[in-house]
């Protein structure tokens, strides 16, 4: 068994979901689990959000909504991302919601529901300026027009994506939504009406109340992550990754450590060597930069990351083999302190964000779920810790 795990606390996941809902109060929620729901373990924990009354969940593609259907998971689940023909039965067969982009689209999936004898509910991307999915503003009445005529389509939702939502200041934010709201009222002039009306991601949540519409859509906010300017999200990261110290050697002074000797020790000084590295998303381009979690206390890691096992300078310090080491979350010292390590920061030293941090760690690395409601995701694959 790895001692190397990403331990996934439920309680914070609820947590962050009422932050949600009180910001949002009148919306429903869709609850973004798409790319292994951000790497928290996607089917345990949609069966949470499931149990704690999401209205909806959001996958990217089909086969994450086969995975959740096989995990027992019910509830609606939308797929954001346009879909294919061979996609048709899938869809049927699991009930799923479906983002169309085109008249073309919405006749595959007219065709097959159908044959099926089903209706499939549909939300229509619009593309207000994102330019990566979407039918442009000035087409959707006539493709609203021309769907309404396929049998077997449900045009239940409408929607849109932010460029730019993580900046609060931001006039093409405003732009864009000015541009969605005003499609949602000529789609309403023209007699459709839509019960799911979303534009709102984690970002826009807070800073644009107009966005809300009828549904949000949380995602990284969820686990933990939103905008470091308004710090009244109270957001608690979700996931921890921990692994343990599996080799202790004493080197001297002028020794190399590592993969092209990147790191050559000042001094006498003991390198750790943990069980964990590249292969399981603990990126290479940390070389140097990052450091893990020992008894409380930050060390730095040190030499090329490998692809299975990383080394930390942990100097003189009392460790041993077994000895937990916290690479991303929290762990108190013996003087009570309680030292972090976020994805925020871990982001920071690659230039990139949080998202790539967390869904990086690979399926490789077990998900250890825990809190009150771990019974509610623990499956075969899965454990409680």
């Amino acid at each position: 068994m790895r001692t190397t795990v990403a331990v996934i606390n439920l309680d914070r996941l609820a947590s962050n979901l009422e932050v949600v809902r009180r910001r949002a109060p009148q919306t429903k929620i869709l609850a973004m689990v798409k790319a292994n729901a951000y790497g928290h373990g996607l089917v345990g924990t949609s069966r949470v959000l499931q149990h704690l009354g999401v209205e909806m969940l959001g996958v990217a593609f089909v086969h994450e909504a086969e995975a959740l259907r096989e995990g027992g998971v019910s509830a609606p689940i939308l797929v954001i991302t346009p879909t294919t023909p061979e996609d048709a039965p899938s869809i049927v067969q699991h009930a799923l919601h479906v983002v169309v982009c085109s008249v073309e689209e919405a006749a595959v999936l007219s065709r097959a529901g159908q044959a099926a004898g089903v209706t499939i509910p549909v939300h229509l991307y619009v593309d207000t300026g994102m330019h990566r999915d979407g039918v442009a503003p000035e087409h959707v009445v006539p493709t609203l027009e021309a769907i309404s005529t396929l049998a077997s389509l449900d045009v239940c939702g409408i929607c849109t994506h932010f460029a730019t939502a993580d900046q609060v200041e931001s006039p093409f934010l405003d732009h864009q939504l000015q541009s969605f709201l005003s499609v949602v009222d000529a789609a309403r002039d023209h007699g459709f009406v839509f019960t799911y009306v979303h534009a709102a991601n984690t970002a826009s949540i807070w800073h644009r109340l107009a966005s809300h519409c009828t549904m949000v859509r949380p995602g990284l906010s969820l686990y933990g992550y939103g905008l470091l300017e308004v710090p009244e999200q109270e957001l608690l990261p979700v996931m921890s990754l921990q692994t343990t110290i599996t080799g202790l050697r004493r080197i001297r002074a002028g020794e190399g450590v590592s993969y092209g000797r990147r790191y050559v020790a000042p001094h006498e000084t003991t390198i750790a060597t943990l069980p964990i590295g590249y292969g399981d998303g603990y990126f290479r381009g940390f070389t140097g930069k990052t450091w893990c979690l020992i008894h409380g206390t930050k060390y730095p890691i040190v030499g090329t990351i490998c692809m299975d096992a990383c080394m930390v300078d942990v100097g003189n310090a009392d460790v041993a083999i077994g000895d937990v080491a916290v690479l991303l979350g929290e762990q108190q010292g013996a003087d009570g302190v309680v030292q972090r390590i976020d994805a925020m920061e871990l982001a920071a030293v690659i230039d990139s964000i949080p998202y790539e941090v967390l869904t990086a760690i690979s399926e490789r690395v077990p998900r250890a779920f825990v809190g009150r409601l771990s019974t509610v995701a623990q499956l075969g694959e899965v454990s409680s810790v």
